[in-house]
This record gives structure tokens, sequence and C-alpha cells, in this order.
């Protein structure tokens, strides 16, 4: 039997032509693969699974001479190879029926390993990085720096020669892309081409490395891996505060904390001695994972979950394992058994977290309130305190628009309550979810709450008449309420009053009890009887639990509330209507009785305070002094000229707060009584069996001798200076942030599944070089953009695609499309329109309208982030890494450019290419708006049109363009300017899209320049590192 065999295996070997014959095959890249894909399953790590007592991933059972598995030199002899070239199907390996079979040419590189000797190396990453010699690189005069020896060498040998550098343009380009996220402009551009400085190219790294966007580009892969998110994921996937450790990340970048520091402080800086704030903001790495307060969850099973993610990212994120593998049973393809991965777990398992948290927008346990690390930016305080000062006195300037609005005004208040109509509702049910309330309906309809209880009440109601244009809320005082007022607030400053935060309501064909999304009513406009300056009628339309609708101090008498539609509601199509109310949050501040009513027609005049009103009745010159600057004032906090004026005094007095005052954070902590760990039985949060402590896998090394058995020491024990994965896995990260892919391919996998290094030497060189260096991050990046490896031109011949089409051997530049974020941070840069300051909490741009609808669970819980309301003013031009990030329903736009979700750890983005990118930067109103403001600037700016259309071209490309690619660029203007001229009111509709300041331009030749503006944002070029 064993005859016929090798004799059909040599038959089949001989008509196949032996090429690898004379290469030496290398254990840990050709055969080690081979076993783990195709063997490890059944005789590899996992001891519940393993077929035969056979391991093939242990040097002492693959090479047993007794068991004859493999024979030195030997491969007719060899078990191994027997049973994978057999016929016999109760004898082949692997069986069939598996779906895994070897081919011809991965046969015969086991029979060449066997020939030669079968040399067996432990796993590449579990043994210490070790610095080799430099190799020797013919071309001297190409390579820059240590790295390039390697690369020049494998070249080499591969049959390549590297390509020549790129010229100043394309570097100057892909330096700022790769070190800041964003491009750089004519003037710099030409400046760098004329600086003839032996070291400018050094001068602009360094440049680039000092600038506070170099945090701000290495946070966008950071917080990819940390999994950060704005809400807490789950069904509900309500609101949460963690943009304090966002700006830890950055801060941390810029001020170049050392990478091992950097782990430390994130894993267990709570844990240093005398830890800082800053110090336990940073643990909000670990915090960073979804959450849930849902009702019928069991609070156990979602700690064990919490608790998983954490083992999950931190394995994945520092050690490049895939851990979680062994959560149910011993990881079936590495040396990680079930109970190395709960000891892991242990270290994770002793925080005073809870099962069931984070609801209403709060925080979960444990967190903390501290300052934004970015607070000791003097300079930026102080410039945004001066710009304050010359908004707030424009605000007090007399507008001649203040005549026009008075006469306007006067003629609403004569018609008020002449076109308005009230209609009393029935009363169907009044409901309070997941909170028990004691609600009286009296038979008017009137809502009646004896307590301060009740925080969501929701009205099921049924309406009669048709056209009705408005809900309407009458509130009135009652005896038995603090102060005879309209609420039961206590305290001395609402004493008696109530704070609406939010208000929804929706009409439906049958009853409902809660808001139905899909029939949700959009308000246009909110008014309301009186209401105090902090808390306008506005604020319910925003889910922020710190403002809103109060009348206070007028609690003592009646007040109203009214909601004007954007469309009018008709009985006979949905006679239902559900309205949720959302009081404030402490102190009682809840209404105690209220009436709800539809109205018809339009309350004119109705937003206009009483006192305003009174003013109005005089004429200018009866007026004092005060009561004029009280209507100029009112005047000018709504009128349309100073809008966007409003709109940057809020956005800058927010940035103040956030500098300046204290705010909410999740932290890492260790509870006073720490949970016991088991090790679950098949992971089953419910079945534990034996009780472990915190400990390393038995695999890697042990944690140092002094090294305290908690997260601190974990921490420890990833940055000794000999440990096998830290720091290949961190240089292997920053080598894929510039290069597109890793030295390691599979960046998250540095185990047997994993792909091997594609140059393993230069790898372990810049791990040891990363330690010796005190772990410093710019200095690793430096080294990688100076090596003439990272400045080739990308251009790639038809050679180099036959030889390597992927670019693994790295014989020309890095190219590809640029990642979500920086795709649109390039347009709103090309276009002015970008905002840069750095940090603070995220902002909500442009979305299609509805986009959180269809997962939300507005009106069943008083979690925020389930209705999307949109920021104004610079909030709109923020840096994409700042935009809110719901996990349920990501941005819709950095989606179709494959930005993660972030419900789990991400360590490498996936880069597809479809139609959606293209109609989101043809249709996306940011790119229709930046377009807009990109054609504003070309149209003003000095020159004939070919020269505008030049310096167009090259801000969107850092290079002129060819003298075709004018013409077509020129003829796009000229052909758009004749369409907009026969059409000027299509002209003025494009024109309008987007909340930046409209420049007063004649609009068909605008609206030409924004068609080019459009054209130069949608080349691949613009969207393409080159």
């Amino acid at each position: 039997m064993r005859l016929a065999q090798i004799l059909s295996y040599m038959a089949m070997f001989l008509l196949v032509p032996h090429v690898q014959a004379a290469e030496r095959i290398d254990f840990n890249r050709d055969i080690r693969p081979l076993l783990s894909d195709n063997c490890f399953a059944c005789h590899g790590p996992d001891a519940n699974h393993r077929e035969a007592d056979l391991r093939l991933d242990q040097r002492d059972s693959l090479l047993d001479v007794e068991r004859a598995i493999v024979i030195s030199e030997n491969p007719d002899e060899s078990e191994l190879l027997a049973r994978i070239i057999s016929d016999d199907p109760d004898a082949k390996m692997p069986p069939p029926g598996l779906g895994k079979e070897l081919k011809t040419e991965e046969i015969q590189r086991i029979r060449d390993w066997i020939e030669q000797g079968a040399q067996w190396q432990e796993h590449w990453a579990f043994a210490p990085p070790m610095r080799s010699q430099l190799p020797e690189v013919e071309e001297t005069s190409w390579a820059r720096n240590e790295i390039d020896h390697f690369i020049g060498a494998r070249l080499k040998e591969s049959g390549q020669e590297p390509s020549d550098e790129a010229n100043r343009r394309t570097l100057i380009r892909r330096l700022y892309f790769d070190l800041t996220g964003l491009p750089p402009t004519v003037d710099q551009v030409n400046a760098f081409c004329e600086d003839t400085r032996s070291d400018a190219y050094e001068a602009l790294v360094d440049q680039l490395l000092d600038s506070p966007h170099f945090g701000e580009r290495m946070a966008v892969a950071w917080m990819d891996q940390a999994r950060y998110a704005d809400t807490n994921g789950y069904s509900i996937d309500g609101g949460r505060h963690m943009w304090l450790w966002r700006d830890w990340v950055i801060d941390a970048y810029n001020q170049n904390l050392p990478f091992d520091q950097f782990v430390i402080q994130q894993l267990a800086g709570d844990l240093l001695p005398e830890a800082t704030i800053d110090q336990r903001v940073a643990t909000g790495f670990n915090r960073n994972h979804m959450i849930t307060h849902e009702g019928g969850t069991i609070a156990e099973e979602n700690i064990v979950n919490y608790v998983a993610d954490r083992v999950k990212t931190t394995s994945e994120v520092f050690l490049g394992l895939t851990m979680a593998c062994a959560q149910c049973h011993d990881h079936k393809y590495d040396p990680i058994t079930q109970q190395d991965y709960y000891r892991f777990f242990a270290f994770f398992n002793t925080l005073s977290d809870r099962g069931h948290d984070g609801d209403g927008g709060r925080n979960a346990t444990p967190k903390l309130r501290a300052r934004s690390v970015l607070r000791k930016n003097q300079a930026e305080i102080q410039a945004i305190e001066s710009e304050l000062s010359e908004l707030r006195a424009r605000m007090k300037e007399t507008l001649p628009s203040q005549v026009e609005w008075e006469e306007e005004a006067r003629e609403q208040l004569a018609q008020r309550g002449q076109n308005l109509q009230l209609h009393p509702v029935e009363v169907i049910k009044v409901t309070s979810p997941n909170r028990a309330a004691p609600y009286d309906v009296m038979e008017d309809g009137t809502v009646f709450l004896p307590s301060a209880s009740g925080r969501s009440p929701s009205i099921s109601a049924k309406i009669d008449q048709d056209n009705i244009t408005g809900l309407r809320l009458v509130f009135e005082p009652h005896e038995s309420f603090p102060e005879k007022g309209l609420g039961h607030g206590r305290g001395r400053s609402m004493n008696g009053s109530f704070l609406l935060t939010a208000f929804t309501a929706s009409a439906t064909t049958v009853p409902s009890d809660q808001v139905d999304l899909y029939g949700q009513l959009n308000i246009a406009r909110v008014t309301a009887s009186y209401s105090h300056p902090d808390f306008p009628p506005v604020d319910c339309l925003d889910e922020r639990d710190a403002n809103g609708w109060s009348p206070h101090p007028k609690n003592q008498e009646p007040q109203h509330i009214t909601f004007q539609l954007n469309q009018p509601l008709h009985a006979s199509q949905t006679p239902y209507v559900t309205a949720m109310l959302v009081w404030g949050g402490g102190h009682g501040l809840t209404g105690g009785k209220y009436r709800l009513y539809a109205i018809s027609g339009e309350d004119d005049g109705s937003e206009i305070p009483p006192a305003i009103q009174e003013l109005l009745d005089l004429s200018s010159d009866q007026r004092s002094p005060e009561q004029q600057i009280a209507i100029r004032d009112y005047h000018n906090s709504a009128c349309e000229p100073l809008r966007n004026v409003r709109h940057r005094i809020g956005n800058l007095e927010d940035r103040l707060r956030h500098m300046t005052e204290e705010h909410e954070v999740m932290v890492m902590d260790i509870a006073n009584q720490p949970r016991d760990t088991f090790m679950l039985a098949r992971g089953q949060y419910d079945q534990p069996t034996t009780k472990v402590t915190p400990g390393t896998p038995a695999s890697l090394p042990p944690l140092p001798a002094d090294a305290p058995m908690n997260r601190l020491g974990l921490a420890q024990w990833l940055v000794q200076t000999d440990h096998p994965l830290t720091a290949r896995v961190a240089v292997n990260r920053l080598w894929q942030l510039f290069f597109g892919v890793g030295l390691v391919g599979t960046s998250a996998d540095f185990g047997s599944q994993g792909e091997p290094p594609s140059h393993p030497e230069l790898l372990d060189w810049l791990s040891v070089e990363f330690v010796k260096n005190g772990w410093n991050t710019k200095a690793m990046v430096k080294q990688i953009v100076m090596s003439a490896t990272y400045r080739q031109s990308s251009q790639v011949t038809l050679e180099q695609l036959r030889i390597d089409p992927q670019n693994r051997t790295l014989s020309r530049g890095p190219r590809f499309r640029l990642q979500a974020e920086f795709v649109r941070d390039n347009a709103l840069a090309l276009s002015g329109l970008l905002v840069t300051r750095l940090g603070g909490p995220s902002v909500k741009p442009y979305q299609p309208y509805g986009l959180w609808k269809e997962i939300s669970h507005y009106g069943s819980t008083p979690a925020t982030a389930q209705v999307f309301v949109q920021d104004h003013g610079d909030d709109l031009y923020r840096r994409s890494m700042y935009t809110f990030w719901k996990r349920t329903v990501p941005p819709p736009s950095m989606m179709s450019f494959d930005a993660p979700n972030r419900e789990v750890c991400t360590v490498a983005r996936l880069s597809t290419n479809t139609p959606l990118q293209a109609l989101v930067l043809l249709n996306d109103p940011q790119f229709v708006e930046a377009s807009r403001a990109f054609g504003a600037k070309l149209m003003v700016r000095p020159g004939d049109l070919d020269e505008k259309l030049t310096f167009a071209f090259e801000q969107a490309t850092a290079r002129p363009p060819t003298s075709d690619e004018l013409d077509i660029v020129r003829g796009t203007f000229e052909r758009e300017l004749k369409r907009y001229q026969k059409d000027p009111k299509q002209a003025a509709q494009y024109l309008r899209i987007g909340e930046s300041d409209k420049a007063f331009l004649e609009v068909t030749e605008h609206a030409a320049w924004a068609s080019v503006g459009m054209l130069l944002l949608n080349l691949s070029e613009t969207i393409t590192k080159g």
C-alpha cells in the first residue's frame, strides 16, 4: 500500500516542473501556514477536539521518531506525507468532506522541507524580536536609512528594482495626508517645491509632526481600535459622553507620550501611584465597549459580555492575538487555553460596573468628572474670549432691519387670535414607560400628577378635526404644588416650576401608547406664552437633558407652549395622536397639571414675549434708553442678518465651556469587593466551573517578578523590553497607516492563522529600534516617512503588476483612497469651510432626514440619541473625527467609504469601491455646499479664466493640469455657465444648499464655478493619496 502511494505521488510529481527544488524552505513562512490551515483544528492546541492525541503545532509531537510522523530527510517514510497523498478515504488527511485539500505545489513544499532536514521553528511572533545585521545594498545611493537596506535586499531577491522617488508635489501631498489627514495649500506646495535646502524634506516632516493635527490624524486610527462611539450600542443605543477620553488621545499623540506610557495609562492609569485625573481619564479606553440597560437582559450575562469585550480588545490591539477564540474552548490554532483566557479575563473583572446601566444619557458607573486635557491651551482660551467680546458687541448694534421688523410685528399682533382656534382632544390614556406614575385624567382631559414622578409621560388622544396646524399644552397652577405653582420643582432656583426638556408627537390610524416613529410629526416652530431667558421653548426640540422650556418665575399663572406643524394633520386620515413629554431630570422638575389641545390656523406673533409686545405699543421716541436696548436685543436675537453671528457665539461659548468646565467620562476602577472569576463552560455566564486568578498565557513570557497581579501588572508586562508581541504589533500598525497594509498583512492576528511578515527582519529591526528609542512614536513615524521606500513614486508598471500586484515587496510607493474622515475633511479644507479647532464634544453635521427613525426607541425610554438634531454654525464644519457616532446608525457618508460601526475593535478597515461613494460626493449636502464655497473662492480670485482653473486644479491635486485636463475643466465651466444663464432659478436653487454664508455673487456664474468645484472634488486623484 505504502509503495503504491509513493509511486502514485512520484508520477504526479514528475508531471509538475520542480521549480522549488533548489529553494530553501522556511518552516514559519512555508510550512506552518499549511499545517495551521489544514491540520491544527484536529491536531492543534484545542485538547477537547484533538484527534489521535497528535499535535502538529509542537515540535516534540511532529518530529516524534517513534510515531514516524516526520522523519528528517526521509519524506517517503514520513507518515505526514503518506497521509496527505493517500487515496484511501479512511487514511487521507485532511479527511475528505472537510473542504480542505492541499495543492500539488503545497505538497511538494512539505516534501522539500522534510528532505532538507525538517528544521523546526517556534512561531515567529512568540520569540522576542532580534536586531539583525543590515543587508548589503548595491544601490547605496538609493537607500536613505536602515529601512531601505531590508527593502532593497528583498527587491533584489525577487528580481526587482525600486521605483524612482516621487516628485515634490506628490511627496508633500502624501506627507500632509499621512501626518495630518489634511491637504496642503497651493502656497505650501509651491514653497516646498522652491525650497532648495538639502534638508527641506526633513524640515517638512518635522513641521508636520509638530502640527496639532498630527494628534488628530493618529487618534482616528486609535478610535477604531478602541471602538470609540457616542452611544452605548445594542437595541436602544442611547447616548453617552466619552469625548474627554478622545481629547486625551489627541493630546497624548501631540505630546509624543512614549508608547509604553500610552499603554500603561490606558490600561491602568487609575492604579498608578498618586494617579492624576488625566491618567484616570485615559482608562476610558476599556470603557468604550457597548453597554445596555435594556429590559429583558440579564445583568450577570451583560457583565460577562463587557469583560469579554475588554479581553478581545486588549489582546487584539496590543498583542495582535485572537484570544476571544478561547472563550468557549481551547484555541484551535494558537497556544492559548481556555484557562489562559479566563486568567486574562480576571484582570478586567474587578470593576464596580453594573450589568444594567447607562440609561437616560447618563454615563455608566464607574465615572468621574474632569476637565479636558486640552484646557492647557491658554492661548486658545484667550482667543475665544477675545472673539466673543467682538461678536457680542456686534449683537448690540442697532440694525436697519429693526424698523421693518417692528412694523411687521405690530401687524401680526393686531391679528393675533383671529386666525387661531383651540380644539380639546379626547384623552384616551396617559402612560409612563419603564416607570409607574399615578396620573389622573379628569373629565375634561386635564392630566394631573400629584407628585414628582413619571419623567416621560405619553398622552394618547383622539382628534376630531381636519386641518390641524399644531398642538398646544396649557399648564395651570395648583395649590398642592410647591409655591402653589405649575410644577413640582423644589429648590431656590426653580421652586414650583418645571422643565420640559423634550416634546415629540405622532399621528396614527389606531391608538398608540408611545410615539410612532413612522407617523412622527415634524415641528416647524415652537412658541410659548412666557419663557425663562435660559430656557426658551425651542430647546424642547433637542435631547439635551439640561435644557428645555420653563416659564419660571411666572409659576403662579397659567402658561402654554405651542408646537406648529410643518404639514396639517387630518382626523379623517390619522385621528389618533400620541404626545410624549420628557421632564427635567433633577429636583422634581415635572409639570403637575396640564391639558393637550389641537389648534387650527396660525398664532401670529405668539413668539414675541409680553414685555416686548408692550414696547411695540410705544413709538421709538417714547421708549426709555433701557427699553430701546431691550427691544434692540430681542430683535437681534432672532433676526436673519445676525443668524450666523448668533451661531458663532453659541459655538464659541460651548467651546469655552468644554475647555474650562468639568464634564463626565467613564473610567476604570477597582470595586470595594471585586468579583471572583471562574472559567465558564462553553463561555456561558451561568455555568461557572474552576475559580481562577489573574495571569497571562503560559505560551508567553511570565509577568515581571515584582509586577502586581492586576491591570497595572498586566500593562507593565505588555511593555517589557523583551515582550515578543507588543512592539511588533505597534510598529506594524504604524507601517499600515502609511503603506495601507502592514508588514504583517493580518494586523489583527499575529498567530498561526495570520500571515507571516513580508519582511521579518525589517519588522524585528524596527521593533527593537522602537523600544531602544524609548517607545518614541514620532521618531518611529519619522524613520518610516524619511525612508526612500516611502518616498518612491506610486506609478506602477506592467512588470510590477505581474510580479507583485499587491506591492508586498514594496517596489513602489503607497497609493490608496483616503479614508472616510479624510475624504470629507479634504472637501471642507479645499472649500475653506473647515473649522480646525481641536477636541471637544461630538457634533452633528448634515444627515438624511429621519435616518435614525428605523432603529430609535424614542417614546419607550428616556434614553438620548434617539432623535437626530442637526447642529449649526461651526459645528457643521468640524473635522470628521468629531462627528457624532451612533453605533447602530453611523454617519452614512462615512460608512459608504468603509468606516466601521465601532461596535467592536477594528484594527484595519476594509477598502471597497462602490457607486454609493460617487453618489455621496455628488449629492451629500456637505459636499454640494463645499463645491459652492470652493466655487465662490475661485470666482473672486484675481486672474483670467485659465489662471483660476489652474489654481483650482492645483488646490485639489497639488499639481497643475495638463493642457487636455485644462480643456476639460474649461469646457465644464463654459457649458455650465450657458446652462445656468438659461435657467437662473436652477442656479439659485443649487446655491441655496448648505448653511454657510452665501456669497453675494452673480448667481449664474457662481453656479458654474460651483460646478467646477464639484468636478474637482469628485476626481479620483482628489480623494486618493498617491
